[in-house]
């Protein structure tokens, strides 16, 4: 997909899946977690989690740098560019990296479907946000779309779920339990759920929601452009637009497969 996420995926809709012999993988997309992965009837043990540390950190010193030269008196677009191509092919592989490790994760159950949530697209590139500090406004949708990639490209449908509550509410009994930074706490008293990491509950919700409602087969993205990192010379100074960067990955140049 290109830098701006406006495509839309052409749906075709299908049947509950309690229908048909599959196994629905719920992803709960983040920026502490990039990827908790789960099967309906999962365990905390065998959930896939995979933390955004490292990202988050490139991230930082991306937000950090950009502001100290945007803040300067002499036009430092060149230089932007070049320190953002840097901090950018480190971060790229982590978006790559997780996408193909969910994959991986999924292909160890029968007949699996990757469940997603129904996000926003994104508005912005990387590099239009390069100096914002809200990371999860380009990240969740970019970690998506490079999990719709990789999954076509290795035979895994993937559909699309009502996002609403899926952080809140418990996986046992499904009513909406209080929310304390990275865990939940059901207060229903019959539920033997009690504290329970929300993004691994989140995951476990949206897979039930494959198996409830209907839901919507991902099957193209009407834009599917690879990406390529700025450089300089594609900077207009002028303007001071960007270079041509484009925020999303295209999985079929990734160098860390993992499930082959």
């Amino acid at each position: 997909m290109g830098g701006t996420m406006t495509s839309t995926p052409l749906p075709t809709t299908i049947p509950p899946y309690g229908t048909v012999e599959s196994t629905p993988i719920g992803v709960d997309v983040g920026v502490k977690n990039l990827i908790a992965a789960a099967s309906v009837d999962a365990t905390p043990e065998s959930a896939f989690v995979l933390t955004g540390d490292h990202l988050r950190r490139r991230h930082d010193v991306l937000v950090e740098a950009m502001r100290a030269l945007q803040g300067t008196k002499f036009d430092t677009t060149d230089g932007q560019a070049q320190l953002f191509a840097a901090l950018w092919h480190q971060i790229r592989p982590q978006v790559y990296d997780a996408a193909v490790r969910v994959v991986h994760y999924a292909r160890q159950f029968t007949a699996p479907i990757l469940v997603l949530e129904d996000l926003p697209h994104a508005t912005v590139t990387l590099w239009e946000s390069r100096a914002d500090t809200n990371l999860g406004s380009w990240l969740l949708p970019t970690l998506q779309h490079a999990i719709i990639v990789k999954s076509r490209a290795t035979g895994i449908p993937v559909v699309y779920v009502d996002p609403s509550n899926t952080t809140r509410q418990c996986h046992v009994c499904g009513t909406l339990a209080s929310v304390k930074q990275d865990v939940i706490k059901c207060t229903t008293d019959d539920c033997s759920v009690e504290t329970v990491c929300r993004d691994w509950s989140a995951a476990v919700s949206i897979a039930q929601r494959a198996v409830s409602a209907e839901t919507e087969v991902i099957e193209a993205w009407a834009d599917e452009g690879s990406i390529a990192p700025p450089s300089v010379a594609s900077s207009e100074r002028d303007s001071q637009t960007a270079p041509s960067t484009q925020g999303t990955p295209d999985t079929a140049d990734a160098t860390t497969e993992t499930d082959s």
